[in-house]
């Protein structure tokens, strides 16, 4: 099945302005792919007419549903290594001495997926900084556009390939308990982490200030301009001394030159220059 010109460009369009997500003429295929499961599961006619009750408005559901299909959700635990060494060996232990007095962490994972990236932050509290969990206020907020892989995230539930990617065999006898032929991530991990659905590319919600903001994998599939946007819009909420991390194909050349590019631990992070 293919889409028709004029509602390829609409999409593409309608893509770019409510998520800053950029796809081309090549794509075709890709729109084809994940959208395909919604014109069957609504027995919609054709790609063109599914599109078509988009652009008239015809159902309210119908426009979240395609944004949510086309953008890319791929994640795994402990993605990359690299940024969750540099939390344990480096930002970590830096916050809690310069956060004594206010006994307070707040750790956004932006654009979370199924939840993988920020259970595994939890995990990482609890493994090496338990005694931090007893007597501070630590805090995982993790959002995404879409409302599927939230309700997914949620539930904290993983099949044997999704934990079979990235999570170590010990950690995951530690922290999960078999759930119907699955994996039940517990109750020490869910209750740090509060899953939330935001668009990066709208107006936000009141947000906390954050001192660590994972932004990680997400900007490739934006313009410039929206990378831009996102990423100043980020200084208002991350805290002075905070840490910022970007996927390993990202940086910031080009975007904003309000951050200072540090060293963590086989990674970098950026941190927002002083005033």
């Amino acid at each position: 099945m293919k889409v028709g010109t004029p509602q390829f460009t609409f999409l593409c369009e309608l893509l770019r302005k409510k998520t800053g997500v950029v796809i081309d003429i090549s794509k075709e295929y890709l729109v084809v792919a994940r959208l395909m499961p919604i014109v069957r599961q609504r027995a919609i006619p054709s790609l063109d007419t599914l599109i078509d009750r988009i652009r008239k408005g015809v159902d309210p559901t119908l426009e979240r549903d395609v944004l949510s299909a086309m953008m890319t959700h791929e994640t795994s635990f402990f993605r990359d290594k690299s940024p969750f060494e540099t939390l344990r060996q480096k930002l970590l232990p830096e916050l809690i001495e310069r956060r004594a007095v206010q006994r307070q962490l707040t750790i956004w994972s932006a654009a979370c997926s199924t939840g993988q990236e920020p259970y595994s932050i939890a995990i990482l509290l609890n493994e090496h900084f338990r005694d931090l969990l007893g007597s501070w206020q630590v805090r995982i907020l993790a959002t995404d556009f879409s409302e599927t892989v939230l309700t997914q995230a949620r539930e904290g539930v993983f099949n044997n390939l999704e934990t079979a990617r990235g999570m170590p065999p010990e950690l995951l006898q530690r922290y999960f308990r078999p759930l119907q032929g699955k994996w039940s991530i517990s109750q020490d991990c869910r209750r740090l982490v509060e899953f939330r659905s935001l668009n990066l590319n709208a107006t936000w919600p009141m947000m906390p200030p954050c001192d660590i903001i994972f932004l990680r994998n997400v900007m490739i599939y934006f313009d410039v301009a929206t990378r831009a946007a996102l990423i100043k819009k980020m200084r208002t909420v991350l805290r002075p001394d905070g840490a910022l991390f970007l996927g390993g194909a990202e940086s910031l050349i080009g975007t904003d030159t309000g951050y200072d590019r540090l060293a963590g631990v086989g990674c970098s992070y950026y941190r927002p220059k002083p005033h």
